[in-house]
């Protein structure tokens, strides 16, 4: 007689799809990152920031309350911020379903592309977590034991990258959008608002997506957590220092850096110069400040060459998938 029961039982347990595989691969990423007290101390830094954007948005509902702690505060400026103030209030009362996208646009844009740096931080500490580890100490082998295929591997990664971006960059600004609006004076502005909600999750979801896949393809370059980490910073710091000089000789040079390639598409998506043309017709003093700056200040916040930037960023993203798929292979 066998020592085991050998007869058919039928399976009760339940049963998890592929997707939960691949989210057991991102979880356990997350939290190998998440016990570096470096990348908690950096979260609870984005959601400090996150509340100061809902303490800004709270001011600007309570300018319409005449009788507000604020509104009392505003009084007691000097008299040309004081006329900003109250041609900002004008306006918000006269026409808010322009008034409060514009505002909400031009303050949403400033808030998402500030978040950046701390996102683009965010994988100095993350790379060490991806793919360099599992090739230092061959666990590719032991992944494809299990059955888990190179799109499962990368797709598992991605989110733990995805995951952490999520963390310091798009769960503070959508918390800040929703919360600014349910603490505002008028529920309206949930409605009159959603044209930058939408814009700052076009942004960051594009953002993101980008930087989580050259997080992977740099990540694949090194299987010493150190030289990988070093590889991005290179690429984000000596980018920073071409776009300086790109910008008195070659301005093309400029797409090296993926933070000038990131404000391009900010500034193109926001639409930031058609806006802050709108409030500068809407408010008159602002326009007249407008007016005496030298050139046109509106090209600051015009977007120069989105063909360039969505090429360079291409090339980016096409070779680091590439060299993932040359790096990570069962053995």
């Amino acid at each position: 007689m066998s020592l085991h029961d050998v007869t058919y039982q039928h399976w009760e347990g339940q049963h998890k799809g592929i997707w939960h595989r691949r989210w057991v691969i991102a979880a356990n990423g997350l939290r190998s990152c998440l016990d570096n007290k470096w990348a908690r101390n950096l979260i609870l830094l984005s959601w400090i920031l996150g509340l100061i954007q809902i303490a800004i948005l709270f001011i600007v509902g309570q300018l319409l309350v005449e009788d507000s702690v604020v509104f009392t505060l505003v009084a007691q400026f000097d008299p040309q911020v004081r006329l900003i103030v109250n041609g900002l209030v004008s306006w918000l009362i006269d026409h808010p379903e322009i008034s409060v996208r514009t505002t909400y646009n031009i303050f949403f844009y400033f808030f998402a592309t500030n978040l950046r740096f701390l996102a683009m931080a965010s994988i100095v500490l993350v790379i060490p977590h991806l793919i360099t580890r599992d090739l230092s100490s061959r666990a590719i082998i032991i992944y494809s034991s299990k059955a888990v295929s190179r799109s499962d591997y990368f797709l598992g990664k991605f989110g733990t990258v995805f995951a952490l971006l999520s963390l310091v960059w798009l769960g503070p600004l959508v918390t800040a959008w929703f919360a600014g609006n349910f603490l505002s004076s008028n529920w309206q502005f949930f409605w009159h608002s959603k044209t930058a909600l939408f814009n700052t999750l076009a942004y960051t979801l594009t953002a993101m997506t980008v930087l989580s896949i050259l997080a992977l393809g740099i990540s694949s370059l090194s299987t010493k957590p150190r030289a990988a980490t070093s590889y991005w910073i290179i690429l984000w710091f000596v980018g920073n220092a071409v776009r300086g000089i790109g910008e008195h000789t070659k301005p093309w040079l400029q797409h090296v850096s993926i933070s000038y390639d990131f404000d391009q598409i900010a500034l193109s998506i926001f639409n930031l110069a058609e806006e802050l043309q709108v409030a500068q017709e809407a408010i008159p003093l602002l326009g007249v400040m407008f007016r005496e700056m030298r050139n046109n200040p509106f090209g600051w916040f015009e977007a120069k060459d989105l063909t360039g930037t969505v090429t360079a960023l291409a090339i980016l993203v096409v070779a680091s998938i590439i060299i993932m798929k040359q790096r990570v292979k069962p053995e």
